[in-house]
């Protein structure tokens, strides 16, 4: 079934390769109690460590890409018995593929590094649906759908309406206790100062106009990683091969922040 899976999700052929290998020799049995607490939100983390722990060391991160593939297989009866979608299960797990090829373009070679993110798609608490992804969290106290914007992801506003509206029947059809609640979003497509960067008319900043920008983190750095591809560059080695690119360079130069923004998404 792990063959299958990867195939599903267009992995990379020799990660592909070195997955199924893996997969053939490792006994998952005993490490099952470890891999179940990633179906905890409260103890999914504790759960990682302790496998990464078991797994020693693991070079490109094969090991435990195996182990949460091997999961995956086990959501894919789950995502059946809710009746949901095998493209949807495909969007959403092909997320692992995604990772390693962002790895890829950042340093040059394949690798999983990402094992802390995929908890959530392995537990049905996160599903890609068209360009959007949506988790169901909680944030104090209280249901909340968390919007993920993915790398690949296109944003214009025609495509992030079609997102958000099979998204709503989605939750209201799959996981109607979530139907209610706040949609919220934290990242740095959200952060007001990018309206110094963009010209009117961009889609980051139409995506913006979606949500009640509550909070602002200046310190935060994650936005280097999606608008550089790497967070290791000092300031002045930054890229400039796109108008963002040099646009937030020459901001940040000249002593500005981006970090990131927290948001409500509007009514309506």
């Amino acid at each position: 079934m792990i063959k299958g899976i990867c195939e599903i999700i267009d992995l990379n052929e020799n990660i592909a390769k070195q997955v199924i290998d893996f997969d053939k020799a490792f006994n998952y049995f005993a490490v099952e109690k470890t891999m179940n607490k990633f179906q905890n939100r409260d103890i999914r983390e504790e759960g990682r460590l302790e496998l990464k722990d078991v797994l020693g060391q693991d070079k490109d991160g094969i090991k435990i890409l195996a182990c949460m593939l091997h999961c995956a297989t086990k959501a894919y009866t789950k995502y059946k018995q809710l009746g949901i979608s095998d493209k949807i299960f495909a969007d959403t797990m092909k997320c692992f593929t995604r990772f390693i090829n962002e790895h890829y373009e950042s340093y040059g070679y394949h690798a999983f590094d990402r094992d802390w993110w995929t908890a959530r798609q392995i537990s049905l608490q996160l599903f890609r649906i068209g360009e959007l992804e949506y988790e169901l969290g909680v944030a104090d106290g209280k249901k909340v759908v968390k919007l993920h914007i993915p790398s690949d992801a296109t944003i214009t506003l025609e495509k992030c309406d079609e997102s958000l509206c099979e998204a709503k029947e989605f939750i209201r059809t799959k996981f109607y206790d979530y139907a209610e609640c706040d949609w919220t979003c934290n990242s740095w497509l959200l952060n007001p100062v990018l309206k110094e960067l963009l010209q009117e008319d961009s889609n980051i900043l139409r995506f913006q106009e979606r949500f009640r920008i509550l909070s602002c983190n200046e310190e935060g750095d994650e936005f280097l990683k999606w608008v550089y591809k790497r967070n290791d560059y000092l300031l002045d080695k930054l890229p400039e091969n796109t108008t963002l690119q040099r646009n937030m360079k020459k901001y940040l130069l000249s002593g500005g922040k981006v970090g990131d923004a927290f948001g409500i998404m509007k009514e309506g």
